[in-house]
């Protein structure tokens, strides 16, 4: 059986009557490919390991509650390296989002010394993890498994991040834009929280950025309300957005 990413999600995005759009399954691909690759900050066996507890948590018809630990009821399995702590705020994160505060995360970073970075590239991955696997769920699609995991170090690459208004882990600004960051702050005059919130770590950028193009609006066609393209009208595009984010508690 053919496990590559580009199979994997094929085989997913194939397998009903319903017409998937290529760039939807480009972008899918992509982040599946990295999902299984050692990353900036954790190698693919880890990631991989964090992309099994936020399936887990996504596809509990009951989760576990955010004040309960679900490590500690044995819900969670082969999760490989990471401590019960770690794991259990990666579940809490997939399951209950809104129920997050910023003295939870400072205690998490307490108990299990994970670095703003690497917390970061916790949350790229279960944007990754969510997108797919919730995009497969609502087309009644095959959901696809996780490609296994390459070998190799992460490339431990840090950026001129410091702390910012807004915000819990240190971001880049945009007098201080690096190589990497140009393709998401050039042409910037302001950086809003949502662009650079992720920008500590690059390679999560680009995943956001990626999926947000596919499944949302491109970043470049952002100020044209009347963009389109060919199938949803921005407006109601916009009105989609607005309700699966009320729906969601996802508010800024």
């Amino acid at each position: 059986m053919t496990t590559t990413p580009g199979a994997l999600i094929k085989s997913s995005h194939n397998s009903s009557s319903v017409s998937v759009r290529a760039d939807l399954t480009s972008a899918h691909i992509e982040v599946w490919e990295a999902l299984a690759s050692p990353g900036t900050w954790w190698t693919g066996h880890e990631r991989l390991a964090i992309a099994q507890i936020i399936r887990i948590a996504i596809e509990e018809e009951q989760p576990v509650p955010p004040w309960e630990s679900a490590s500690s009821l044995g819900r969670l399995t082969e999760t490989g390296p990471l401590s019960a702590e770690l794991q259990d705020a990666i579940y809490r994160l997939a399951a209950h989002a809104g129920t997050l505060t910023e003295d939870w995360y400072s205690r998490l970073r307490d108990a299990t010394a994970i670095t703003p970075e690497q917390w970061v590239e916790v949350i790229e991955i279960a944007a990754s993890v969510v997108s797919v696997l919730r995009f497969a769920e609502v087309l009644g699609l095959e959901k696809p498994d996780f490609p296994p995991a390459i070998g190799g170090e992460p490339s431990r690459k840090t950026q001129p991040s410091k702390p910012a208004k807004h915000h819990w882990v240190p971001v880049v600004h945009l007098e201080e834009m690096t190589e990497e960051l140009a393709p998401y702050y050039q042409g910037l005059t302001i950086l809003p929280p949502v662009v650079r919130a992720l920008s500590s770590v690059p390679s999560a950028m680009a995943a956001l950025f990626l999926l947000s193009s596919a499944q949302y609006i491109p970043m470049q066609e952002m100020a044209d309300l009347n963009w389109s393209r060919g199938t949803l009208s921005r407006r109601q595009i916009e009105f989609v957005a607005g309700r699966l984010s009320a729906h969601r508690e996802c508010f800024y």
